[in-house]
């Protein structure tokens, strides 16, 4: 109970990242298919998703701390202290999640539902946002909901590299001092959370998609 909510807070915030910046430029490299800005994007989603955690901590410590002097290498405190692991953190996600809202959105283009609407008239900005966005993001739901306890179990690595005071940097500890009880908690916590927000988000996306209702009847 003593480090959850700092783990929170970084998963919390990590998760806002991942919103934030995965679905616009997921959004703007359908929109630009094989454009300049879609390449570009491509070859770093690439890149990025490749890269182990831990080597991204070191080399963002390495850039922006050490040569830039721009946020402090680790601790906590304050919200500057909280960007770097955050961003860590969440690298990867905003990569899977751009690779994976373009590819939707993509495959949406091609159904016939926007066909009519484009010769209904609809505006191209409406029929992108209001159906083709929102039917894409609907595959999404489940893999957002798996990312939260992802997030909160995949910040281990990078909270010992940041030495921020959450429950990986107790759960090694507690490898290293033999610690059984906090490690099974600690266990059992993440499994909790994994079973749990895999059914909230089951129940979710079956309101929020109909064709998934029709089925079950």
């Amino acid at each position: 109970m003593r480090c959850f909510p700092a783990t929170l807070q970084l998963a919390g915030v990590s998760f806002v990242m991942v919103l934030v910046l995965s679905i616009p430029i997921g959004v703007l490299c359908a929109v630009y298919k094989d454009g300049v800005f879609d390449r570009i994007m491509r070859a770093i989603v690439f890149m990025t998703t490749a890269m182990p955690a831990y080597w991204v901590g070191l080399l963002l410590i390495w850039l922006v701390s050490i040569k830039l002097d721009l946020l402090p290498t680790s601790g906590s405190g304050s919200f500057k202290h909280l960007i770097l692991p955050s961003f860590t953190v969440s690298l990867s996600y905003i990569s899977t999640y751009i690779r994976l809202i373009r590819n939707n959105m993509l495959e949406n283009m091609k159904q016939d539902y926007v066909l009519y609407a484009n010769v209904r008239g609809i505006p191209n900005r409406q029929i992108l946002l209001k159906h083709i966005l929102k039917n894409s993001m609907h595959t999404c739901i489940v893999a957002i909901g798996m990312s939260i306890p992802q997030l909160i179990s995949g910040t281990i690595v990078v909270e010992n590299v940041f030495a921020w005071p959450g429950l990986g940097t107790l759960c090694i500890s507690s490898i290293f001092n033999r610690d059984y009880p906090v490690i099974q908690t600690y266990v059992l916590l993440i499994g909790v959370l994994f079973v749990g927000f895999n059914l909230l988000f089951d129940i979710l996306q079956t309101i929020s998609d109909p064709r998934l209702r029709k089925e079950s009847h």
